[in-house]
């Protein structure tokens, strides 16, 4: 007799990254689970497959096909926003301001989102 699964849920929103690199164009991305929003500062440079690979080796299954919000409510950056000043102000510059650098963040406004759902395993 198998135990019931149960599954945490949760959504990636991913800034709109370029297509041609599929880097994501702002440093910061936001995770949504039942408790709230979470937002996280990355490198410049992070890629969208490597927001996957980062989030799998926490055991999260992502879905690949994102739905588009084109019009986001404006808590969305200020959230972005107040993830990024707390980067910018990191007791430990070295692990996490050069994230966003020195200038603060240059990107301007979030316009836009791609949303993945997310699951992973709680037993």
């Amino acid at each position: 007799m198998s135990a019931k699964r149960s599954y945490e849920y949760a959504r990636l929103w991913v800034p709109l990254y370029d297509t041609a690199s599929l880097a994501v164009t702002r440093p910061v991305y936001l995770i949504e689970a039942a408790d709230g929003f979470e937002g996280f500062a990355a490198e410049k440079n992070t890629t969208l497959m490597g927001l996957f690979d980062e989030l799998g080796r926490a055991g999260w299954r992502i879905d690949m096909t994102p739905q588009r919000i084109d019009h986001p409510p404006a808590e969305f950056q200020m959230l972005i926003d107040a993830t990024l000043d707390e980067a910018d102000h990191a007791v430990a510059p070295d692990q996490v301001a050069h994230a966003v650098g020195s200038g603060g963040d240059p990107a301007g406004a979030v316009t836009g989102f791609d949303v993945y759902p997310m699951r992973r395993r709680t037993n």
